[in-house]
């Protein structure tokens, strides 16, 4: 019973690196090479043109100045409007903005559903940056 129990969980590992990859989004493939050799996260965030959460969190709380100068130093953030950008497979969402936090090599790091004020939102990238 141990054994099988292991294997079902190896399995449950392997198949949750394999959906949450984007490999193949141009997006994230030229915001990866524009860090060069920075040790930088990509921020991709879900939106759409008429919700006003999302513009809430582009136009005030990412131009707060200690959160941008934080995202600039620490992040690429890159967005997808979810009726018009395809959406890389094994990223789905449940409400927006949505914001994935996403390693160099693909990897999902944290999720962050919702608009937050700027502070909260600044303790949250620091909470992030330190489970690289």
């Amino acid at each position: 019973m141990t054994i099988l129990k292991t294997l079902f969980l190896s399995c449950l590992v392997v198949l949750s690196l394999w959906g949450g990859t984007i490999q193949n989004d141009e997006q994230f493939k030229t915001a990866v090479a524009s860090m060069g050799s920075a040790d930088k996260l990509v921020l991709m965030i879900y939106t759409t043109d008429d919700c006003p959460e999302c513009a809430y969190m582009k136009r005030k709380v990412f131009h707060e100045k200690t959160v941008e100068r934080y995202l600039s130093q620490n992040f690429v953030v890159i967005e997808k409007n979810i009726h018009k950008s395809k959406l890389p497979d094994g990223y789905d969402y449940f409400g927006i903005p949505t914001m994935f936090f996403i390693d160099k090599a693909g990897n999902k790091k944290e999720t962050i559903i919702g608009s937050k004020r700027a502070q909260p939102f600044l303790s949250e990238l620091h909470h992030i940056r330190g489970i690289k």
